[in-house]
């Protein structure tokens, strides 16, 4: 599932004009370049019917968008959370590498860092998504 959600990510126009390939899972270097994304899985849960695992899991990811001005993390923030006929993860329903998505942005929030550079901005995505493998 992670490997197929970078992938959509790095295949939206919008967001690789912003950002390049900066977007990897659970790591961003101190003082490298921004802004950049950085994914995190918060919760990954299969769910269970009465006999049995079903065939979804939810999971909880946790979008970090990193700028060096709150502008810049948060039009990256609003390339990925525009609705799915936008581009964005809002309201997905798609296979991605033969994996079923259902996407939705719960949540938004942002803040601010140091780096050896200055201060950094970040707003972060809160999204549910179901997935079928």
């Amino acid at each position: 599932m992670e490997e197929a959600l970078r992938a959509k990510l790095l295949a939206t126009a919008a967001l690789t004009e912003l950002v390049g390939a900066r977007v990897d899972w659970g790591v961003r270097s101190q003082g490298a370049t921004l802004p950049a994304v950085v994914l995190h899985l918060s919760a990954d849960v299969p769910t269970m019917n009465l006999d049995k695992p079903g065939a979804w899991s939810s999971a909880r990811v946790a979008i970090d968008c990193w700028g060096r001005t709150h502008k810049a993390a948060r039009d990256v923030a609003n390339v990925i959370a525009r609705p799915a006929g936008e581009g964005g993860l809002h309201g997905l329903r798609d296979v991605l590498s033969t994996i079923k998505f259902r996407t939705w942005v719960l949540g938004r929030d942002s803040d601010s860092d140091t780096d050896a550079q200055a201060v950094i901005h970040r707003t972060r995505l809160d999204l549910r998504v179901w997935y079928q493998l």
